[in-house]
Parts: structure tokens; C-alpha cells; sequence
């Protein structure tokens, strides 16, 4: 992601202030014409806060004695403009600007300083334009989910069919696509190849995405590369990779397909506890996809990590026999 982008998303946030400063300013014209006390009032409350300043600033004999007459006299009109407020039904923040965001009012960043989540969409949506994800979402999506190519004869000794499964793990799947801000789920989808893993996370990313809920999809591989690029190559980092590491903690949903199919070492093993730690110290929601078993986890990630994901994601076994042969 190059700079002009982000200089794209500043405009349009500069785009949207100007409308909704504009949208205010007419309704405060309409307000007016309709009750022209009203811009008395609003005139004389500037005028008088003028006032004060100066008699803050002049400091004269009778200091006390005018800051006390100011003040009353900004009270009665307050006083006033309430009561007609009252009288004709009108909301208290009527004549407040209305902006589109209203975390950072429409700004990209919060009052902490922080990128706002609606940022944080922006950049993740242009990333998906930049990448094949976006065809890949038209066609692999809940409505395009035939439920039917799934066998219903029973399979190894799994006491529900494969289609059984797969109702019970799309009942799930929506459910978590349909609770995602009031419940604290992750998931574990895992099983051997061809089986519908990657399919169902881009039918959950899809709908979330519709939803305007930043998704982050990254391969195991692709996720491991760009944290090694960041630690590892800052002086020659480029501004993709810096965005895409910060949003591997910052998107609402972090998407990690393959799990397993990275070099797995000591850094990788670190890296992996500290992403899925620091989301869930932050309350963001986490998916992972892989073809090892539980046990071929056990056996591959250390301790934390294995404890992380078996108490706080909820474990989705595919099974069958491979679907891209059908």
C-alpha cells in the first residue's frame, strides 16, 4: 500500500467533516428562520463570551462585579433557548454536527492518538481491492455454500455423517458472524485437505465485511513473513508491511488460514503467542484454520500456545473425504 492511498482515505475523511459541517449549518438556518430568537440568543451568548474574555484579559476595578453580571446574563439566555427547546420538541443536540464516525469524528484517529477502527477498515477494504480476495469472496461466500456436496453416509467412526457436521459447524459459523460483538468466540477449524476449512472462512470474512467489520485474512506463511519484515527489516520496510503487521492487532477479526504450513522455530512459536495473546488481552477475535489434528498442535507449538487455543477457541473437526476431487 503505497502513501497516495492513505493520503486517499485523509481526503475522504476531509470530504465527509465538510458535508457534515455543511448539514449542520443548514439545519441552523432552517432552526432560525423558524424561531428567530433562537439566533438572538445564540448571537448575544457569542457576544457575551466575547465579553468575559475581555474583562479576563483587561482585568478592570470592578472585575468581580461585571464577571458576576456577564455570567447571569449568559445563564438567562441559556435558560431561554432552553425552555423554547423544551417548548417546540427539539433535541438538546439538535445543531450538534452529525459525523459518520463518531469515535473520531470522522478525523481517522480517536482522542488517544489512536488509528480509529473506521480507519482500520478503510485501510484492510483497499487492501482486499489490492489482492484476488475480492473475487474469491464472490464466489466463496454463505450464499454460494451448497451443504449438498457434503457425503451423508457415515464416515470412519464420527458418530454424525460429514453433512451432519457441516450443518452443525455452519450453524455455528453464523452464529458467530451474527453474535460477533456481543460474544468473546474464537475458532478452531481444522481437519485434512479439501475439506471446506479455507471456503468457510472466506464465507465468514464476507460477512463481516458487509457488515463494515475489519477482516484480516492472512495466510500462515504470508502472516509469518511480514511480522519477520518488521522485526527484522525496519530500515527498508515498506509501508504495506507496516500496515499489515499493525493490522495483525488491530482488525476486529484476524483470519490465519494454514496454520502449520510456516517454518515453525522458536521465532515463529514466539510470534504466534504473542499475536494470540495480545488479541485477546484486547478483546479482538481470532480464527484459525489448519490440517494438523489437535494432537499434531500439541506436538508442534509450545505449551502456551497450545493453551491459548484449546481453552479459548471453540474446536471445528472437519472431516470426510477430499471435496476437490468431487
Amino acid at each position: 500500500m503505497n502513501k497516495q492511498i492513505i493520503e486517499n482515505i485523509m481526503t475522504d475523511y476531509n470530504k465527509k467533516r465538510l458535508r457534515a459541517s455543511h448539514d449542520a449549518e443548514l439545519k441552523r438556518e432552517k432552526l432560525y428562520a423558524k424561531l428567530p430568537r433562537l439566533a438572538e440568543i445564540d448571537k448575544g451568548l457569542k457576544l457575551f463570551s466575547i465579553n468575559l474574555s475581555k474583562v479576563f484579559l483587561s482585568r478592570p476595578e470592578d472585575f468581580d462585579a461585571q464577571v458576576k453580571t456577564l455570567r447571569q446574563e449568559i445563564e438567562e439566555l441559556k435558560r431561554e433557548r432552553e425552555t423554547i427547546y423544551k417548548k417546540n420538541n427539539i433535541p438538546k443536540d439538535y445543531l450538534e454536527i452529525e459525523y459518520e464516525c463518531t469515535k473520531c469524528g470522522d478525523t481517522g484517529y480517536t482522542n488517544d492518538g489512536k488509528r480509529c477502527s473506521c480507519f482500520n477498515a478503510q485501510i484492510i477494504n483497499n487492501l482486499f481491492q489490492m489482492s484476488n480476495m475480492v473475487n474469491m469472496l464472490r464466489k466463496e461466500n454463505f450464499n454460494t455454500f451448497d451443504i449438498n456436496v457434503f457425503s451423508n453416509e457415515n464416515y470412519k467412526n464420527e458418530k454424525l455423517t460429514p453433512r451432519q457436521n457441516m450443518y452443525s459447524i455452519l450453524g455455528i459459523c453464523e452464529d458467530f458472524c451474527n453474535n460477533f460483538h456481543t460474544s468473546n468466540m474464537n475458532l478452531l477449524l481444522y481437519g485434512g485437505t479439501g475439506l471446506g476449512k479455507t471456503f468457510m472462512c472466506n464465507c465468514i470474512a464476507n460477512e463481516l465485511l458487509n457488515r463494515e467489520i475489519s477482516v484480516l485474512y492472512q495466510t500462515s506463511f504470508s502472516l509469518f513473513e511480514t511480522v519477520e519484515n518488521h522485526k527484522f527489516n525496519k530500515l527498508n520496510e515498506t509501508e504495506e508491511n507496516r500496515i499489515n503487521y499493525n493490522m495483525i492487532f488491530d482488525c476486529e477479526l484476524l483470519i490465519i488460514d494454514d496454520l502449520g504450513t510456516e517454518v515453525s522455530n522458536s521465532f515463529t512459536n514466539a510470534e504466534l503467542f504473542n499475536i494470540i495473546n495480545e488479541r485477546m488481552i484486547t478483546e479482538k477475535k481470532t480464527i484459525i484454520s489448519t490440517n494438523l489434528s489437535l494432537e499434531q498442535i500439541r506436538d508442534t507449538y509450545s505449551d502456551r500456545i497450545t493453551s491459548r487455543i484449546f481453552n479459548n477457541f471453540v474446536p471445528l473437526k472437519f472431516y470426510g473425504k477430499d471435496l476437490r476431487f468431487k
